[in-house]
């Protein structure tokens, strides 16, 4: 650390024990002082410290030695920072970095060396890694250099489970090659097929449907996606309140096609089902009402104000009222009544902590 010291006597003092000592320093003390070492290498004005240079040194001759477990004992940090160190030398690390269960460490490979200096292992390894994020990466990586992807590459990328990466085998499949990867998912079996939800035609609105049915979890979201955005009409047949309380991306495709879809007495009959999907379901269920009716929305807001739901559940209620600048809708008698009479519960029940609030949607009833 006093390599580092802004007292020069001190600093002198440190950098002579460091050239001298450094290098008998056992592995474990390396270990213990990762963090430390990578501050130092991170200050800009040590890069030409002799200390440095020396630190720097011995961990590049180090490297030359340790075996696999010894590198991937140490922390996902210090690896990247050896990895660059042998790199820079004789790169004797090399061969493992691709071994590294850390995505990002894996990516330095790409960043230290230039495309064509890759080996032919490498390639293979970085082009058919686990990580979405590295296949990624190597394939723009890849373009950039001026290399044509295969056929066979494109098609390995148009076949995976994840979505961008089958859309960028799909775009140069057709831009490269004039291959259509729609046509390919047509003739495939499994959950291939339902990869036809990419391209969202509503004429294939009735196997999306048997995809919800029959698919895997990414099949059945790939498919509801495709159902919201070109076919809504048809989620109408499918049991709502079942896909709210699946999981939070259902619920994410679906609140912004449901107010479009369903009559606002449809949507209050959703309430259980949003309330049982998450601690914050009744949050959801009140934008999603907003939408709909924002004199509804008002009326079961202010239900959640008077009850014992925790302050974090009010704000987004209390911001919704505050917020709103004009409302294009009647306020009918029986909410009025209802809105009202709730007003005076909450006018003598809580003092003055939603007195503003009241203040401002009695100004909004006058006007309605």
């Amino acid at each position: 650390m006093r390599l580092s010291d802004w007292v020069k006597v001190i600093q002198q003092l440190a950098r002579t024990w460091t050239v001298k000592n450094f290098r008998l320093l056992p592995l474990e003390a390396i270990h213990a002082n990762e963090r430390l070492l990578l501050y130092l290498s991170c200050k800009e004005r040590l890069q030409d410290d002799p200390g440095l240079k020396e630190i720097k040194r011995d961990l590049i001759e180090r490297t030359s030695s340790i075996d696999r477990d010894q590198l991937f004992g140490f922390s996902r940090r210090f690896r990247k920072f050896l990895y660059s160190l042998s790199l820079a030398g004789k790169g004797d690390l090399r061969r493992w970095m691709l071994d590294d269960v850390e995505p990002s460490n894996r990516l330095h490979l790409l960043k230290e060396i230039a495309f064509s200096n890759l080996t032919e292992e490498e390639i293979e390894k970085l082009g058919s890694d686990k990580s979405v994020f590295v296949r990624r990466r190597f394939f723009h990586t890849q373009l950039e250099a001026g290399i044509t992807p295969s056929k066979s590459q494109l098609l390995s990328l148009a076949l995976h489970p994840n979505r961008s990466l089958r859309e960028l085998g799909q775009f140069y499949l057709s831009r490269i090659y004039s291959e259509d990867a729609y046509t390919i998912y047509r003739s495939s079996d499994g959950a291939q097929f339902y990869y036809i939800a990419d391209y969202g035609r509503k004429e294939d609105a009735p196997y999306f449907m048997e995809g919800l049915r029959t698919g895997s979890k990414s099949t059945r979201y790939n498919c509801l996606r495709a159902l919201a955005l070109h076919a809504p009409e048809r989620l109408a047949e499918l049991d709502l309140g079942a896909l709210i309380r699946q999981d939070r991306k259902s619920r994410a495709v679906l609140l912004p096609v449901i107010p479009r879809l369903l009559s606002l007495d449809a949507i209050l009959a959703l309430r259980p089902a949003f309330e049982q999907s998450s601690p914050s379901g009744i949050l959801s269920f009140l934008h999603l009402l907003e939408k709909k009716s924002f004199w509804t929305f008002v009326d079961t807001g202010l239900d959640v104000l008077l009850s014992d739901a925790p302050p974090r559940s009010h704000e987004p209620i209390i911001q919704a009222i505050h917020q709103r600048v004009s409302i294009n809708e009647v306020l009918p008698p029986i909410l009025r009544q209802s809105i009202s009479e709730k007003i005076g519960r909450m006018r003598s029940t809580s003092g003055h902590r939603h007195e503003q609030t009241i203040h401002v949607l009695e100004l909004m009833m006058k006007a309605a």
